[in-house]
Order: structure tokens, then C-alpha cells, then sequence
């Protein structure tokens, strides 16, 4: 409730600001259809202009007499505001070995598809301590990116997902040592392992983690309620109302918002009872038939992340837009018999998937609030390119392609209460900006017609992203 607040007064914030003359500006983009973000209808002929990295003015073209360093002619060309994906995990998406460059080929990755802002949600490579150090890399130019926001990684039970259903064995036994060390008032920090995740096993050490992220500058809180995943069992520890209550209480007093890894409706349930903001995952374990959930999520301004890629398996590797980033041995790795075999228990969703689908439609025709995610790293599940395929998936559970786009670009920056900062164009906003060739308000695969990102003000050089063929 917190964000939904919090973003009330964006509203107010016209879209069109009264004509200037600005002789010192760094950016103007021309004759543009712009589509802001705000789900208002497309406005045609339109001059945005750009300074030290932010939207100083969007004007109509008659109207913007500035001398900018770079003009770009947009005409005939539709922008829309920067993509935020609020589920991101440092992985490539193919069953290769890990490189210790992974998080920038991510990162690099996701700009090229448009992707300005990301949400980390810990496990490998998310500590807040490695976040930090990614966040000051980008700011002095040697890491090329979107804005970085971060959990710190999970707060999670002992003996539930994410270790003890998907890491390997070597990482549990690791895990459960460094536990038995831990007093229990403590969180088990797994940092030493590279994984940006905590034990908490009490509410001591649950708020106690909490703080140590507030104070780390994270921006939000993850906790896995689920007790396993369909595949590996629904048969872990589930975390308790009472423990939720605790975490909320305390992230609340250090100003941030708790979301959860949630796959089932009675984890759903626990979740909204606990106080928390929203959870990052689709219900898939049954169809919701009745809409008292979803009024009662309503409601309460509660979110959902869909994150329905991660139930898919794309129909063509070699789809020239993926084929842009993803190298010749990753697609291998993906094409393996064996390995789609081990993976393909991951698509069980304990329901059909259009039942899902209906889920996630059932819940924005109510007033759920919906926002785009992916879960990137996972198994055909890839750094950029998702996010818009997760948009198309938006658009098959019931929303427009323009709320689609709005669940990828306003509603992202109101779930992380930074509306006032991003996620529109508008005056006074990071200048986070995609210009396309076909307007994806007609059809949101149109979305893929992209041309140029601008990230922070600056026009990115999408080829120099590329790492082809490794």
C-alpha cells in the first residue's frame, strides 16, 4: 500500500509542459509518437528533450525550440519509456559453466534489448555486498547496464527453496554446516558461497537481516514462502504467517517493501495475511475460479509478478531477435535431448497453463495490480530478450498490449516507489527512453521493432553489448 501511495501524486504530473526555450541541451528526439508509459493514448508529432541525464521537457514540435549536442529524428518512429524487470537473477539461461564475468554479460544483455532498470532478487551473484559493488562499477562507466535495484538476496527458511530444491548437493551441505555454526537470534548468511540468500530462523533473525539490507542501501525485501516448487515436492518448510508479520514490520520501519516467492494459492494466502506487498510469481498449482482473493488483493494495492516465462519454453533458438545475443554454444547447451528432458518437470505446473493464464487475467480484470518480471538465469529464460516475450504473455492472459507496456514501465517504477524517478516519459524523469519502428499499442510484439535505447540520457551502443559466438 505503501507504493500505491506513494506514486499518487505522479499522477498529477502533466505529460505535455508549456513550450520553453532551453539553448543547452544534450538530447532532442523529434517528430516522435510518443506512447509515456502513463496507459494514455499515443500523441503524435512530439519533441522530448533531454539534460544531464533527465527529461527536462516534452513539447510538440512546433513548440521545442532547443539546441541540442545530439538530435534524433523520430519521425514516424513510436518511444516509449525504458523496460523495468522486476525479476532478475545473474544467469544466462543456458546449462553452461559460469563465468565470473556473468553478471555483466547479463546486465549488457538486457540493454540491448531495452531493458533500462532491474530489480535483483539475490541467489548467485545478488549479496548486497556484490550489488554495491556492481551499482559503483556502473556509475564510473567500466560496467555497461541498466539501474541496478536490490534485495540483497532472499530471506529463506532452512531446508526449503531455493538450496535444498535447486542447488546442488555440495551447496546444501555447505549451507547446513554454516548453520550449524550460526546461533539461532542470527541470519545464515551464504555470501561466503557466492549466493545472495539468508537463513532466518527465527524473527530475531529475520528483522536482523532486514536491517543489515536497509542499511546495505537494498531497495526491497525477498522472502520465500513457497514450500517447494511443483516439481521438487510440496513438501519443505513453508514459512509462517507469524514470521511474515515479523519481516513486514520490520522492513516497514526501514522503509521498504516485502515481496515473496509464492507459487500456490494457500502460499498466496499466508502472504497477504502476513502484511507483505505482493509476490513475485503467477499462482500455477490451480485455477482461482472466484474473485473474493482478488478483490481482497485489490484492496489491499497487493502485487503480482507474473513470471510467466518461466513456464515456457521458447518455440524457435533460433529466433533472430534471441539469436542477437545468445552464442551458438548456448543454444546448443539448450538444444540437448537430456538436458530439456531434466528440465521439462519445470513446465508441471499442477494446472494447465492457459489456466494460469486465466489466473493472472482473472486477477487484472479485478484491480490486482500487475508488473512485468521474467526471472532471468533461469532455463530458457534469458537476459532481456524475456522481457518482452513476458510482455506477450501478459497480453495472452487478458491485458491490452497497452497495459501490457504499462506492467513493464510505470507500474515497475510503482512497485519499487520510485515513480517520481522513472518509468514515464515526462518532465523531471531519468531519461530512460526506446524508440521503435511500429507502435506497440497495436501489437506488442511490435515491441521487437526496436532501434535505439537511451539509458540515463546517453544513446547506447547496442553492437558494442555484444559478445557473440562464446
Amino acid at each position: 500500500m505503501l507504493n500505491y501511495l506513494r506514486f499518487l501524486t505522479v499522477l498529477a504530473i502533466p505529460t505535455l509542459v508549456s513550450c520553453s526555450s532551453m539553448p543547452e541541451i544534450d538530447l532532442a528526439i523529434t517528430g516522435a509518437t510518443i506512447i509515456d508509459g502513463t496507459g494514455t493514448a499515443p500523441v503524435n508529432g512530439m519533441t522530448i528533450l533531454v539534460k544531464e541525464g533527465q527529461i527536462v521537457a516534452v513539447e510538440p514540435d512546433d513548440c521545442a525550440e532547443a539546441k541540442a549536442s545530439h538530435v534524433i529524428d523520430a519521425t514516424g518512429k513510436y518511444v516509449v519509456p525504458g523496460l523495468i524487470d522486476l525479476h532478475v537473477h545473474f544467469g544466462r539461461g543456458a546449462p553452461l559453466p559460469r563465468r565470473e564475468d556473468e553478471a555483466d554479460e547479463v546486465l549488457a544483455r538486457q540493454l540491448y534489448y531495452g531493458v533500462t532498470s532491474i530489480l535483483q532478487l539475490g541467489a548467485t551473484g545478488g549479496s548486497a555486498d556484490s550489488i554495491r559493488k556492481l551499482r559503483e562499477r556502473r556509475a564510473a562507466g567500466s560496467l555497461r547496464g541498466p539501474f541496478i535495484y536490490g534485495t540483497g538476496g532472499h530471506l529463506t527458511l532452512q531446508g526449503t527453496h531455493p538450496i535444498y530444491t535447486i542447488f546442488p548437493p555440495a551447496i546444501r551441505k555447505a549451507a547446513d554446516s554454516m548453520a550449524a555454526k550460526t546461533p539461532l537470534d542470527e541470519p545464515v548468511d551464504l555470501d561466503s558461497l557466492g549466493i545472495g540468500l539468508s537463513f532466518v530462523r527465527s524473527e530475531e533473525a529475520a528483522q536482523k537481516a532486514v536491517r543489515e539490507r536497509a542499511q546495505a542501501g537494498m531497495d526491497a525485501i525477498k522472502i520465500t514462502v513457497e514450500s517447494g516448487p511443483t516439481p521438487f515436492g510440496d513438501d519443505h518448510p513453508q514459512m509462517s504467517v507469524e514470521m511474515i508479520r515479523a519481516i513486514v514490520a520490520e522492513a516497514n520501519r526501514n522503509g521498504l517493501e516485502v515481496f515473496a516467492h509464492a507459487t500456490s494459492r494457500d502460499e498466496l494466502e499466508a502472504t497477504l495475511e502476513g502484511g507483505a506487498s505482493g509476490i513475485v510469481h503467477a499462482v500455477r498449482n490451480l485455477p482461482l475460479p472466484d474473485a473474493d482473493l482478488a478483490v481482497q488483493m485489490a484492496s489491499k494495492g497487493f502485487w503480482v509478478v507474473p513470471t510467466l516465462n518461466l513456464l515456457t519454453r521458447p518455440d524457435d533458438l533460433e529466433d533472430p531477435f534471441l539469436r542477437d545475443t545468445v552464442s551458438e554454444q548456448e543454444i546448443t547447451s539448450l538444444s540437448n535431448p537430456e538436458f530439456v528432458k531434466r528440465v521439462s518437470a519445470r513446465w508441471d505446473c499442477g494446472a494447465p497453463f492457459d489456466d494460469v493464464l486465466a489466473n493472472v487475467g482473472m486477477l487484472h480484470e479485478h484491480g490486482v495490480l500487475i508488473a512485468m518480471g521474467t526471472d532471468t538465469g533461469n532455463p530458457f529464460v534469458f537476459p532481456g530478450y524475456s522481457a518482452h516475450t513476458e510482455m506477450e504473455l501478459l497480453v495472452r492472459s487478458g491485458l491490452t498490449p497497452m497495459e501490457a507496456l504499462v506492467a513493464a514501465t510505470r507500474r515497475g517504477a510503482e512497485l519499487l516507489g520510485v515513480a517520481g524517478e522513472v518509468g514515464t516519459i515526462q518532465a523531471g524523469k531519468r531519461a530512460d527512453i526506446l524508440i521503435l519502428a511500429e507502435d506497440p499499442t497495436e501489437d506488442i510484439r511490435n515491441t521487437r521493432s526496436l532501434e535505439t535505447v537511451v539509458s540515463e540520457g546517453l544513446i547506447v551502443d547496442r553492437d558494442a553489448l555484444l559478445r557473440r559466438g562464446e
